[in-house]
């Protein structure tokens, strides 16, 4: 059995300290004022926030030596550490249970009516499992890492903390639904000690509403606070300890509020390093097929007349003030992009926005810029008729550019826009389709000009 010997020396990681002190002795940071025992020092100042019992894998025994349940110990090992120690929590020093289940994660938890402040939302035993990989995946590429490590100025505590690069990383560790609010609060107060919050979803969490051959998945706002981008694309990670792999949700298309197409693929753990490259996340992406794509485009435009209560909804009263209607708009406008994910409205509804805003301002000028677009769709931000997914990972005015480059990229290999020096120009006149047959033979031309990777040909109308 193998325990941790060592002195705590503090709350806060300075250079030269990080991690677990393994030094010989036993040294036990002081307290606020309190009745000791065992040499312990505990608080007693009030708490009258509600919190939920925190299970944790490190605590300290009566010696001060830190006992770490990462390690491999077996059930008779943990009876007997049971039994000939008293436990200790490392941050408000009041005593903790060592719990031995036989279906749970081992780990150690506060007395009901704990007033320890590093309290925090309830953890499951996927949490403890998840904890528990991480750390032994990040000590095994040789990286100085500390387990459950308290910042009292912050009142956090980071589920690891790692030290690569002379940089910390705190790394969290989420299965349970969180506000974005506390998302954020815990994102900045890590930020304010110059560490780097890496957030990792807990499970499997990307349901397929239909069958995996679809490649269509659904996610919860929660899981999209959680949206990463690479140079190309959009996507979402998970850790899943019973499968001891990382589910990857790569290329993701919004197809409605919070259902994507997308690639799908589970990854070992051991496939991946720290910190986390946009490589490590790089799937072969299928092409949309984009027949289905417009079916869905169809289904989603009938049930926004449907439900969106005409004038009331900005973006039908748009389509309605200028002289158009919803189901005739041309299929060039909704079509499937890759950086277009961190976007709340429907591919239909912004890009109707670009085309318009594109229009009205060639109404004055030869061209319109990129510069220029961008600020009339930021005027449409600032209205609300536009939004963004909120994640510590993206920025509003970024995305927003790179998604509407993207379209105006598109449009001029569709012949549809040129580009010169001063800015995108429209080559023809648009006209929307008179009916469904119209719809359709356009959509079959944009398909096959979309397949074929049109250069220099034109979009026929």
């Amino acid at each position: 059995m193998r325990l941790y010997s060592g002195c705590h020396k503090g709350p806060e990681i300075q250079a030269g300290q990080y991690g677990a002190c393994r030094e010989a002795g036993n040294c036990i940071r002081p307290n606020a004022a309190g009745p000791t025992k065992a040499g312990m020092v505990f608080k007693t100042g009030p708490d009258t926030l509600k919190k939920e019992r925190m299970l944790l894998l490190s605590a300290l025994n009566e010696r001060g030596e830190l006992i770490m349940l990462t390690e491999r110990f077996t059930r008779l090992n943990l009876q007997q550490l049971k039994t000939s120690h008293t436990f200790y929590c490392r941050d408000c020093r009041e005593p903790l249970i060592l719990k031995i289940g036989s279906h749970v994660t081992p780990h150690f938890s506060h007395y009901r009516h704990s007033t320890c402040a590093t309290f925090s939302e309830p953890e499951s035993p996927m949490h403890l499992q998840g904890k528990k990989d991480l750390f032994l995946w990040l000590r095994g590429q040789g990286l100085d890492v500390s387990l459950e490590q308290y910042f009292p100025s912050i009142r956090q505590r980071a589920d690891l903390v790692v030290r690569k690069y002379r940089q910390l990383f705190a790394i969290e560790y989420q299965c349970s639904p969180i506000p974005f609010g506390r998302l954020m609060e815990r994102t900045a107060g890590y930020r304010r000690l110059g560490i780097l919050p890496v957030w990792i979803l807990g499970g499997m969490p990307f349901r397929s509403p239909g069958k995996e051959a679809e490649r269509v998945y659904r996610c919860s706002d929660f899981q999209l606070s959680f949206l990463r981008h690479t140079r190309h694309h959009f996507y979402l990670f998970s850790y899943a300890p019973g499968k001891r792999k990382v589910c990857l949700l790569s290329h993701m298309m919004p197809v409605s509020a919070k259902t994507f197409r997308a690639c799908y693929a589970e990854k070992p753990l051991s496939a991946f390093s720290f910190p986390f490259t946009d490589d490590q996340f790089s799937l072969v992406s299928a092409p949309v097929p984009l027949p289905e794509w417009f079916v869905e485009r169809r289904r989603w435009i009938g049930l926004k007349i449907q439900f969106g209560k005409a004038f009331q909804d900005p973006f039908l009263r748009h389509v309605y003030e200028a002289g158009m209607h919803p189901v005739s708009l041309p299929p060039f406008i909704g079509l499937p992009l890759l950086h277009m994910a961190a976007c709340k409205q429907h591919p239909v509804e912004w890009q109707f926005y670009v085309w318009l805003d594109a229009l009205f301002a060639l109404r004055t000028n030869a061209a319109v810029s990129l510069d220029e677009l961008l600020r009339l769709f930021t005027v449409r931000m600032e209205k609300k008729e536009i939004e963004f997914r909120k994640s510590p990972y993206v920025r509003e005015r970024n995305a927003a550019k790179a998604m509407i480059y993207e379209y105006a990229q598109l449009l001029v290999q569709l012949g549809l826009w040129s580009k010169g020096k001063a800015g995108y120009h429209m080559n023809k006149n648009v006209f929307a389709p008179k009916n469904t047959e119209e719809l359709e033979h356009m959509e079959r031309h944009l398909s096959s000009a979309l397949r074929a990777g049109v250069s220099n040909g034109k979009a026929e109308q």
